[in-house]
């Protein structure tokens, strides 16, 4: 492995060459990397000829082809450079990288090929590149045929490296293949003391010393490193033979020379099995050699040694180790003593930390909130309806892009539910007194949010649910049942009374029941309106049966019939087969003994004599019984055929309207009992149209339309709930009807039915719905407000926002909400599992971090021990050799460790008995992890933990040695400068100590108070434990000297809490680190949203709750409440100790729909109520929903109370606790360190100078506050209660840019928490002699401000004054105290713009937009309606519609004139399309002038609400001759416009009319083009659910 001083001199030289040992790892060889380079051509020295120019042209020409030749020589040593560089990297080539046993005759590894290239043996040309390819082959091919033990490797090698030569020739690669070793080195496998190899040289400096030959230090430093090498094989053959051996015997054993740092050279011997030995003679101790050294010094003899008996040292390991074991016996008295048990961390049950004397279990068993919270309640919103406010917030937060909605913060949409305008305001909205485009009052952000609702509704498949729930009857739904093959049928009731017991004792033949049983099966089949089919199969049974009971009931039945509507008959007779399929199963193939089927008849039987109780018969003429059955006319056989005809049965629901007089009388009645007649169906009752429903279309209306726009919908919203309300009572009652089936109890009666939908709004809705007066009720209260046509802006912000959540309940039955929930849900999951993946990511590299540390800690004990075992025995060593006086103590000083150690076989058994790294247990790694960690924590090589006393003596001993330091000096009372420079030396550095000892002494009596403050900062901050606080914590415990440099370790000092501190500060480090890795997945799962999930729990399972379009510092929490009993202690702030009845929400469960009245007394019947009321309530003392505590808390200091009040022993609470610790952190970061959030304008002018180091007073500001009253006139009945700022909370008004938005303010809350008399800076008014302003100091007072967003602020008297009186108005809504610079007033949705530009927007709803969308209206429908007239008294020349247009133009702001042009247009569109018929006109005429009391008027049949189910107002039908279909239509019409007081009513009413217009339009084309439309002919007031697609259409 020698290589040339020449071939260095190349490598510089070449520049261009590929050097294997920039491309090779530096594991390689011990570190050493070979110099496998190629060797750069040598260029031709030609000496300098002066003679011609000839002979300079010649050379020239030489050394172009030489470079040439060179050229292409370099090019291709490259190539097999190349090739050999790969073979090198090869996995798991390290046998062939350098062989165990080399031959001098063909290379056995790649060292050698790489040797020589470096040596040029490879010619230029295809013979060098075969010898090169037949050596690189033989190199693994040796392997292959002696069969050593990288055989299978070598084949893998062989096969890829021929791949590299085949790449450039195959004949190369075939050459590789082919190659073989010779036979005598194929042979020569490794042998131990085996000379066939041949025999080094030797330099002939034989030595008769058996000792090893030292090295030479004089011509030795300028040798190479493979130099060293060879001499030292030279000089290891010369000692074997020495040794008694033979020279050969050093062929299998190679040689490696490292050079150290510090220059020092290490050789090392290495067998043919690369076993290390360290020196020549070990290698002849391998050997077994005759005359090798044996082991210890060779002139000291264990006798020389020892004055000391083995049994002394026995002793003193004895000692050593009892001397251990009372260091670890100390160690756990003192963790016993200080409570320091491993099973203190072990996490505990939360339920154990109930009532553990802390201060939170205190708080809460006296029912207080701890800490007290920033936020309880929104003025406006009550308490207890907080979670609808959050529910609905943050449901259009969530879907935002699915309804295309904006989002808004908490604050603003709480302010805009609430927002009201006094009445003085609403009429105060003329052009002269309000701006040229004013405000509609009804804020953008709730017209937004409700168009964008009724747009998703409407549009959604699943509103056809419930659009025609007001439409249904129960006749509907029984044929919509009968529909459904796999729905279990409802039973049917008994209406015709019978002496059943006296029909089932008749003994009939069993065929003769079966026919006739047979024939009535048909009418169940039948509808109620199909009347002859019915009729013919009662006449069928009639004649077929011979009992004559059952001719006389279905005689008795058939009382009832009549054309269309034999909905009575159906009933009595599904009765009767269905009570003879329960007391004959005998004629139904089932095999009944006669016993059973008595039994059977006669419970049958005492079932049908109670519900004939209920019913009572009319006592009728003699001929009832013999009525005529063959009376069949045609028309009622026509009209069994006819689908679509009508299925009213007046007698299906005791709830339907009561018969008309035209009605013919019944000879059934219902008893008027409704307390015992059970119900039949679950159909609420069916509510009275509105205005709202009259005036829209009988469809449900499909986008685009103008029915959903701005100008509408509060009325569309109105008539929406209505429809959604009635579905979830109809809901509600198939909830009860099927608990009851399922439980086998009777149905409910009519009456407990119609309770129950009474406070329908509380079971469906909890809180919103929550009745708190008696008769009244939010949710339907507000639904008739707005269906009546009312203001929006009148209906309270509980109202509002019942109406919000309703809606959002049926909107997450959509299928578009339920889509996205998919697509998030999916997307949600990959995220979930990529964060999973960085979060086992994170624990596998802590893992790993403490893998490491263990491991280190394990080196450093074994180290430690080896260190202090090497110690103990070279003491010992030097004792011994003093006694003996054979060598120094220099010399023994001087020896190694292995030298110590292999000085005798005890010494070395010792040594080889301690213990090892993995030998140490569990405790004593985790100790020594544990200061390794303090140490990192620190970043010092040693860390001493002292206690405060021990660090208070420290400061004694620094003062006392500073103290003896003066003294040394002398006299220093007469002491002076003097001349001399070592006199001035002296002088300085005695004034320098008198300093040091003063300051010093100063700084001592300060520094108690200063450590005590900075422990208590230290302990907030452990508990704290975020990286600002601790850091704080740290820097003031510095300053207050609890830390320092140590000298003596050089290393620090610190106190134990700081030691704390510093390891939680590392480990809030890690935690923002990994925070800060996992932000972008965390935001990437969060926007795949599904519902806003708890942060988490504490011990009495209250949930905490931030959510992400909410402020970053606010923190939602949700509380049980606590009922009162004897063991809550009675408390003022006790705000969760609430009375049961308090407690509760909602409508009471009812019990009797799971408990029949026999099991109601029972134990069990107890037993299962309480455990499904704790549900409700953990006590199981509610029987309704149970109300819930919430409250937010928004600074950084209440934040960290909280913090610090969990345990982190509950395993609840300590997840909880680190996810709170993040949002600290999150906190910090979003502040800045700036602790004034408010950055805008302030209203006053003043500038504040604070003095920091005065501090704020905590009181007596009376006389002060009362002072800057006096100076506030406007607001003085407000504020002559308070005497006192403290304590009190403001409402800070800014604006944050006054530039560009001068009228958007920003309002903020915040507490008074001191005040102070400051120096504050006045207007620069005064002017000084030479005429430049002068300002005017003086003091006023100044008060401190806690801000509820986090921060402080410093307001003066005028400012607080304002705060205080405006906080005040906003919390009671102080009656004309409207906020109209609030941001909610400015919100604009950039998603969706439903109410129009940004600019047109606040203006949407008023009046004046109407007048604007009327006139184009007006404009679409002129010329069409103008081409079908002759007479035009609208347009042309008259010029109405001129006037008409310019008067809305100019007092379209007014809702009157807009009311009144509403009607100028409808009578001009009636004239246009032609008005009523002469014959129509006649009949109303003649009609008012007889003064028929029987005729009602339109305002009449408006008013009546028996009549207002036939009203319709829309034009149906093929057969449109006008814009109304009658006079009376029209008349309804007016008068609902006429008495109209909302713009939403108006744009229904000009909706209705350019539909009616427009069918004209569509009815007068020509039959060319006749349009495609319903035909809606036969359906008029009540049928107007026919015309749902799809709807109940297919059951007429």
């Amino acid at each position: 492995m020698e290589f040339t001083t020449q071939t260095k001199r190349n490598i510089h030289m070449a520049n261009d060459a590929c050097s294997i040992e920039s491309l090779l790892p530096a594991s390689l060889h011990g570190g050493r990397l070979p110099y496998y380079r190629i060797q750069a051509p040598q260029q031709h020295r030609f000496e300098q000829n002066h003679s011609s120019s000839a002979m300079a042209d010649t050379k020239e020409e030489a050394t172009s082809d030489q470079a040439e030749k060179d050229a292409k020589r370099e090019k291709h040593r490259k190539r097999m450079n190349k090739i050999l560089y790969k073979a090198w990297n090869l996995p798991d080539s390290t046998p062939f990288q350098e062989a165990a046993n080399p031959s001098d005759d063909e290379p056995r590894d790649l060292t050698v090929l790489g040797q020589n290239l470096d040596k040029g043996v490879y010619a230029h040309g295809k013979s060098g590149w075969e010898v090169f390819a037949d050596d690189m082959g033989k190199v693994y091919n040796w392997h292959i045929i002696s069969k050593s033990k990288h055989a299978s490797t070598a084949k893998n090698h062989i096969e890829k490296v021929v791949g590299f030569f085949s790449k450039i020739d195959p004949v190369l690669g075939k050459k590789a293949a082919n190659a073989k070793p010779s036979e005598n080195a194929s042979n020569s496998a490794p042998k131990k003391n085996a000379s066939g190899g041949k025999k080094r040289k030797n330099d002939g400096n034989d030595s008769s010393d058996l000792s090893p030959k030292k090295k030479a230090t004089g011509s030795n430093g300028s040798l190479s490193l493979s130099q060293r090498e060879k001499r030292a094989m030279e000089l290891l053959s010369s000692f074997l033979e020495e040794c008694g051996g033979e020279r050969s015997q050093s062929q299998n054993f190679r040689c490696q020379v490292v050079q150290r740092p510090g220059g020092r050279f290490d050789t090392a011997f290495f067998s043919a099995e690369n076993k290390r030995f360290k020196s020549m003679t070990d290698v002849a101790r391998f050997l077994n050699l005759a005359k090798a050294p044996k082991k210890g010094l060779a002139n000291i003899s264990k006798k020389g040694r020892g004055s000391k008996d083995v049994q002394e040292r026995r002793l003193k390991r004895e000692l050593e180790k009892l001397k251990k074991s009372k260091l670890k016996a100390t160690k756990a008295l003192e963790d016993h003593d200080n409570n320091v048990n491993p099973t203190d961390q072990l996490l505990v049950d939360q339920e154990s930390f109930w009532d553990d004397g802390s201060n939170a279990a205190k708080a809460h068993k006296e029912g207080r909130v701890l800490p007290r919270a920033n936020i309880e309640c929104f003025p406006g919103i009550p308490t207890y309806c907080i979670p609808d406010l959050l529910l609905v917030w943050d449901f259009f937060c969530t879907f935002c892009r699915v309804l295309s909605l904006e989002p808004i913060e908490l604050d603003d949409f709480a302010a805009a539910l609430s927002f009201q305008v006094s009445a003085k305001d609403r009429n105060s909205q003329t052009v002269g007194e309000l701006d040229l485009n004013p405000p509609s009052f009804i804020p953008v952000y709730l017209s937004e949010c409700h168009i964008a609702l009724l747009r998703l509704l409407i549009k959604d498949a699943t509103s056809d649910l419930w659009w025609w729930s007001i439409l249904e009857t129960p006749e509907m739904v029984e044929q919509e049942d009968e529909y459904l093959v796999d729905r279990k049928r409802r039973p049917v009731t008994a209406v015709v009374k019978i002496d059943m017991e006296s029909l089932l004792a008749v003994d009939e033949d069993p065929l003769v029941t079966t026919k006739w049983l047979q024939a009535l099966e048909d009418v169940r089949t039948r509808k109620p309106d199909s009347s002859g089919p019915i009729k013919s199969a009662v006449k069928n049974a009639i004649a077929v049966t011979t009992n004559q009971h059952v001719k006389s009931y279905l005689k008795k039945a058939m009382r009832s019939w009549k054309a269309k509507s034999a909905g009575v008959v159906k009933r009595a007779v599904v009765w009767l087969i269905d009570r003879m399929k329960e007391a004959r199963p005998d004629l139904w193939g089932r095999k009944v003994s006669t016993d059973e089927i008595a039994q059977q008849k006669k419970l049958v039987a005492d079932e049908a004599a109670l519900e004939m109780e209920n019913i009572i018969e009319e006592v009728n003429d003699d001929n009832d019984g013999d009525m005529n059955l063959e009376e069949d006319s045609d028309d009622e056989s026509d009209s069994d055929d006819d689908d679509g005809s009508d299925n009213e049965d007046e007698f299906a629901d005791q709830s339907q309207q009561p018969p008309s007089p035209g009605k013919l009388r019944s000879s059934v009645a219902v008893k008027e009992n409704d307390e015992t007649t059970p119900v039949t169906t679950f159909v609420p009752v069916k509510p009275v149209p509105s205005v709202v429903d009259l005036l829209l279309p009988p469809g449900k209306p499909v986008l685009p339309t103008d029915l959903v726009s701005a100008l509408s919908w509060p009325s569309v919203i109105g008539a929406t709930s209505c429809r959604v309300f009635q579905w979830y009572k109809r809901r509600r009652n198939e909830v009860d009807d099927s608990i009851r089936e399922f439980r086998e109890l009777k149905p409910m009666s009519v009456a407990e039915r119609r309770r129950r939908e009474e406070c329908a709004s509380s079971r469906i809705l909890s809180e919103c719905g929550d009745i708190t007066d008696p008769g009244y009720n939010h949710i339907e209260s507000a639904i008739k407000h707005l269906c009546d046509g009312n203001d929006y802006l009148d209906l309270t912000a509980v109202q509002r926002l019942g109406i919000l959540r309703m809606l959002i309940e049926t909107a997450y039955d959509t299928h578009h909400i339920q889509l996205s929930i998919e697509d998030n849900f999916k997307a949600r999951v990959n995220a979930v599992k990529a964060l999973d993946a960085e979060e086992r990511r994170a624990k596998k590299t802590a893992k790993e971090e403490l893998a490491a540390m263990e491991s280190a800690a394990r080196e450093r004990l074994a180290a430690e021990g080896r260190d202090a075992f090497i110690a103990t025995k070279r003491e010992e060593l030097i004792e011994d050799i003093k006694a003996s006086q054979e060598y120094s103590v220099e010399f023994i000083e001087s020896l190694n460790d292995e030298d110590i150690i292999d000085l005798d076989d005890d010494t070395k058994a010792e040594y080889e008995a301690l213990p090892t790294a993995d030998s140490f247990n569990k405790a004593e790694v985790n100790a020594v992890v544990k200061k390794i960690q303090e140490e990192t924590a620190f970043g010092a090589e040693s860390l001493t933990v002292l206690t405060l006393d021990e660090i208070e003596k420290r400061d004694e001993e620094y003062l006392k040695s500073l103290q003896d330091e003066l003294v040394s000096f002398g006299d220093i009372d007469t002491m002076n400068r003097g001349h001399s420079r070592a006199e001035r030396e002296t002088f300085y550095k005695v004034d320098r100590l008198r300093r040091e000892i003063t300051n010093f002494t100063e700084q001592m009596q300060s520094l108690s108070e200063e450590r005590k403050q900075a422990i208590e900062d230290l302990k907030d901050a452990i508990e704290d434990g975020t990286v600002k606080t601790l850091r704080a914590a740290m820097r003031t415990a510095k300053l207050a000297r609890l830390s320092g440099d140590d000298e003596k370790t050089n290393g620090v000092w610190a106190l134990d809490l700081i030691r704390d501190a510093a390891l939680e500060l590392k480990n809030a480090e890690s935690r923002k680190r990994v925070t800060e890795a996992q932000k972008d997945l965390i935001a990437k799962r969060d926007k795949c949203f599904i519902r806003t999930e708890p942060l988490g729990r504490d011990r009495y399972q209250s949930c905490f709750f931030h959510f992400d379009y909410d402020q970053s510092s606010r923190i939602w929490t949700e509380r049980d409440l606590i009922l009162k009993s004897k063991c809550n202690v009675e408390n003022a702030n006790g705000i969760l100790l609430k009375h049961s009845d308090e407690a509760c929400i909602g409508a009471e469960d009812k019990s009797g729909d799971f408990l029949s009245v026999d099991d109601r007394d029972q134990p069990t019947a107890k037993s299962f109520l309480d455990f499904c009321r704790q549900e409700y309530h953990h006590s199981a003392q509610l029987s309704t929903l149970a109300r819930h505590h919430w409250s937010c808390y928004t600074t950084d200091s209440s934040l960290r109370v909280l913090v610090k009040n969990l345990d982190g022993k509950c395993a609840t609470e300590k997840a909880l606790k680190e996810v709170l610790k993040e949002t600290l952190e999150a906190m910090a970061l979003a502040s800045g360190g700036d602790a004034n959030p408010q950055n805008g304008q302030s209203e006053n002018n003043e500038t504040v100078k604070s003095n920091t180091s005065v501090d704020f007073k905590s009181g007596g500001d009376e006389n002060v506050f009362l002072a800057e009253k006096a100076n506030l006139s406007e607001d003085g009945d407000i504020l002559k209660t308070i005497i006192s700022a403290i304590g009190h909370r403001v409402r800070l008004r800014s604006v944050p840019n006054p530039d560009r938005a001068p009228d958007v303010a920003e309002y903020t809350m915040g507490t008074v928490t001191g005040w102070k008399i400051a120096e504050i800076r006045g207007e620069e008014d005064a002017m000084d002699i030479e005429g430049e302003a002068s300002p005017q100091n003086a003091t006023a007072p100044l008060w401190r401000i806690e801000v509820d967003n986090g921060g402080e602020l410093h307001l003066s008297g005028k400012d607080i004054v304002r705060g205080i009186a405006r906080a005040v108005k906003w919390e009671n809504q102080h009656p004309g105290y409207v906020e109209y610079d609030a941001p909610f007033l400015s919100y604009r949705n950039g998603f969706g713009r439903f109410c129009g530009r940004a600019a047109e927007a606040p203006s949407s709803t008023s009046a004046q937009a109407f007048a604007k969308h009327m006139i184009k209206k007006e404009n679409d429908l002129y010329n069409p309606l103008k081409n079908r007239t002759y007479e035009n008294n609208w347009g042309g020349k008259a010029g109405t519609r001129a006037a008409w247009t310019s008067s809305l133009r100019e007092h379209g702001h007014s809702f009157e004139a807009v009311r009144d042009g509403l009607l100028t247009f409808e009578n001009a569109v009636f004239e246009l399309t032609g008005g009523f018929t002469a014959d129509e006109e006649k009949k109303e005429e003649v009609d008012s002038n007889q003064g028929n009391p029987n005729s009602l008027t339109g305002k009449d049949l408006l008013y009546d609400e028996t009549s207002r189910f036939d009203i319709e107002l829309e034009s149906l039908g093929r057969d449109v001759k006008g814009l109304w279909n009658s006079y009376d239509t029209r008349q309804i019409f007016r008068e609902i416009i006429a008495s109209s007081k909302t713009v939403s009513i108006l744009a229904l009413g000009l909706d209705l009319v350019c539909r009616n217009a427009q069918a004209y339009i569509d009815r007068t084309k020509s039959s060319a083009v006749e349009p495609v439309s319903l035909d809606t002919s036969g359906f008029y007031g009540r049928r107007r659910a026919a015309v749902k697609p799809g709807g109940y259409s297919d059951f007429f």
